[in-house]
């Protein structure tokens, strides 16, 4: 392979805070040097004109359906989608249509995502059929390359089930990615707590709930000593339950699904059934919220929370559609707006992108550092372009940011040296 040199780029690298512009080399799919003045005499140039080149992204929550879904999202589609954004891991979720809680499975899983231009994990099933009673073969599915365990989007409602299965994960080190959502607070509902839900009726999911939802599984962490990961927290009660639980040292964890961290209730108040999505939109407030906890380090990994499904799906009333929204390819932008909106620096908004997911998973990638994987994405920060499902990668066209306005675009990425993404074709 053909060692390359991307010269002239604005290195970005959030693991350490490094922010300068300088050139890096890639050779045998590692960064092989960063500085000035390192470019080899038979190395392919890349002139990055001032570019962001920072490590590429890790996604811990995308989905896909399941096989022989007619136009469903496919492992080839989604990572099309990804690497169009930057992602450069991805984490496949379960999902009740596809629960992934069978050892087979992961290993079949495993065995498709090989050809793919990105580096795939997969997240096994808590329970069998994500139905919240039965464990799954956690430690079957361990065994057979699970990086990761979930419950999907319904919490384990049975407290002594999900002490089952934290006690059975901790004996494999592996996260268990909890949704904080109380079962009682928050069956059928479709919306939070707003004026406007309850102008039209809506069922509602109150705050507390996820504040509950939190201080009960960070107790059961602290009983068997797992590795709880709360996720997709969506709310200031979350946000400051998790802060007592780390105080109390406990080992937890948390990520924001990027729609939450970008947008609120009012986005919802028109009922465009778009933005039916589990956690619902939040207020402004707890929108605010989850971006001070991003700065502090309280939030660890930002997820896409890709959710690919037919239209069909979407087209009915607000409170019958389905949940959900294609999102990965707007991951990033979504994210630079946090940048240009001056709510976050660049490196604070790309550290839950790259070194923090890397860090709870403990992958190499996400960093630039001589030795590392050559997983890279450069980035024209500045440039306008309009998100429309009709140029979308995905095989889904279900978006909560159809016609959005975002400043910032990939140009390339790059996943262990080989560029597998390039704007310009």
């Amino acid at each position: 392979m053909t060692a390359i040199t991307i010269r002239n780029a604005r290195i970005v690298d959030p693991a350490t805070g490094r922010d300068e512009l300088a050139s890096l080399r890639v050779e045998n799919g590692l960064i092989a040097d960063i500085g000035d003045g390192i470019a080899q005499d038979d190395d392919n140039i890349i002139d990055a004109n001032g570019a962001i080149l920072a490590p590429a992204l890790i996604d811990l929550r995308a989905a896909i359906e399941p096989a022989f879904t007619p136009g469903g999202e496919t492992l080839d589609s989604l990572a099309r989608a990804a690497v169009a954004s930057g992602v450069g891991t991805i984490v496949i979720s379960p999902t009740r249509q596809m629960p992934i809680d069978h050892p087979e499975t992961v290993m079949g899983l495993r065995s498709a995502t090989l050809p793919l231009p990105v580096r795939t994990l997969i997240c096994a099933g808590a329970t069998l059929g994500l139905r919240g009673d039965a464990l799954s073969e956690l430690g079957l599915m361990a065994t057979s390359g699970a990086a990761m365990v979930s419950q999907g989007d319904d919490p384990v409602a049975d407290t002594a089930t999900l002490r089952n299965v934290l006690s059975y994960a901790s004996g494999f080190e592996l996260w268990v990615a909890s949704p904080p959502r109380d079962a009682g607070l928050s069956r059928q509902t479709v919306a939070t707590e707003s004026e406007a839900a309850a102008r039209f009726g809506l069922n509602v999911e109150p705050t507390v709930s996820e504040r509950m939802a939190i201080d009960r599984d960070a107790s059961l962490a602290e009983l068997t000593g797992a590795r709880l990961m709360i996720d997709r927290v969506s709310t200031r009660d979350g946000v400051e339950a998790i802060s007592r639980a780390r105080k109390r040292g406990i080992e937890i964890s948390a990520t924001v699904a990027i729609a939450n961290l970008t947008l609120n209730a009012v986005d919802a108040d028109g009922l465009d059934p778009a933005y039916r999505l589990t956690p619902p939109l939040r207020s402004e407030d707890d929108r605010r919220a989850l971006v001070a906890a991003i700065e502090a380090g309280l939030i660890d990994a930002v997820v896409s929370d890709h959710r690919p499904m037919d239209l069909d799906q979407k087209a009915q009333p607000f409170a019958d559609a389905a949940t959900g929204s294609i999102s990965i390819e707007t991951l990033l932008a979504a994210m630079l707006g946090l940048v240009h909106e001056e709510e976050l620096d660049l490196v604070s908004a790309l550290r839950p992108l790259t070194s923090g997911p890397a860090e709870l998973l403990g992958l190499p990638q996400g960093r630039l550092e001589a030795g590392a994987p050559a997983d890279l994405v450069l980035i024209d920060g500045d440039a306008p372009w309009v998100f429309d499902t009709r140029n979308s990668a995905s095989a889904r066209r279900n978006s909560a940011w159809q016609n959005r306005r975002f400043q910032g675009r990939v140009l390339m990425t790059m996943v262990d040296g080989g560029i597998v993404y390039n704007l310009k074709g």
